[in-house]
């Protein structure tokens, strides 16, 4: 795959911030010393806090700012890399990319895939689901980067649509709109419409299958923490909330959370937005959203 802004763009907003360095320091050799030089810095800067952390010097929530705050660094720095700048992997410079195929972005790129599940059961209290996903939609259309992504949506989920979701999808993001059981279950709905409720330790087991492929899982549901435990323990990264939450916030949060990736940041840093979100409406954040990461 070509090393170029595009593929770097999705690296930071994967979370991978240590290839995204990589490639802007490969583009930096052959383009700009001056781009060289500050990537130097900032690949110092994250070494740096990547060996605190590992030494357990740092806090996990101090981490995770840091971490953001290099993801920003990071952008800035992609944008004074010119659309034309491309290396082949073996860090030659590589002859223009040919038009894209469908389903690419003009680097040859795939898209990042976002799967919006949605369950509310029929004997459930009612959500503002279409709401959220309206609104989702609107942050992606607008945003910066909204070539690189795809959002489809599956309604009124059972356990089979999901399984074949993730086999047709192949998400990137999984984000779960819906109701959770205090006991830390997601509900998804049975063949009557009524709600299921579904195994954490199960739920973790599938999303384990895919691993290789799914970047973060969002699951905006009450009382999700429990089940975002299950699945951080197979490498996934997954925001989960430990407490009820409010409709209103949920639909803040989510549309923060996904101005942030369109433009560019990556899911630390959206994560933060979409919890600022949350306050900025005199919502309570305290303890609502937890970003739970692997080790």
């Amino acid at each position: 795959m070509p090393i170029n802004k595009n593929s770097i763009q999705a690296l930071i907003i994967e979370g991978e911030l240590g290839k995204a360095i990589k490639q802007l320091l490969e583009l930096g050799k052959i383009y700009s010393p001056d781009l060289l030089n500050e990537t130097t810095l900032l690949s110092a800067r994250f070494n740096s806090l990547e060996r605190d952390k590992r030494a357990g010097m740092i806090s996990n929530d101090n981490a995770t700012m840091r971490f953001a705050q290099i993801g920003s660094s990071l952008t800035y720095l992609l944008e004074k890399v010119e659309q034309g700048w491309q290396l082949d992997n073996g860090g030659e410079e590589a002859a223009p990319a040919n038009t894209p195929a469908p389903g690419q972005t003009a680097s040859g790129t795939s898209k990042q895939v976002i799967l919006f599940l949605a369950a509310n059961p029929k004997d459930s209290s009612r959500l503002r689901l279409d709401e959220e996903v309206r609104r989702i939609e609107g942050a992606l259309e607008r945003s910066r980067y909204r070539d690189q992504f795809r959002l489809e949506q599956r309604w009124a989920v059972q356990i089979p649509d999901l399984r074949r979701a993730l086999l047709d999808e192949q998400p990137g993001i999984i984000h779960f709109s819906g109701h959770g059981s205090e006991l830390g279950r997601i509900y998804l709905e049975d063949i009557a419409g009524n709600g299921q409720e579904v195994s954490a330790e199960a739920l973790g087991k599938l999303f384990k299958l895919f691993a290789d492929q799914i970047k973060c899982v969002v699951l905006n549901a009450c009382y999700s923490e429990t089940q975002a435990g299950e699945i951080v323990k197979h490498g996934i990264p997954v925001i989960g909330m430990n407490t009820a939450v409010p409709d209103k916030a949920a639909v803040e949060f989510s549309e923060a959370f996904y101005d942030a990736l369109g433009a560019g940041r990556n899911i630390d840093f959206a994560f933060e937005l979409g919890c600022s979100a949350i306050e900025l409406y005199n919502l309570k954040a305290e303890d609502i959203p937890v970003l739970k990461k692997p080790e």
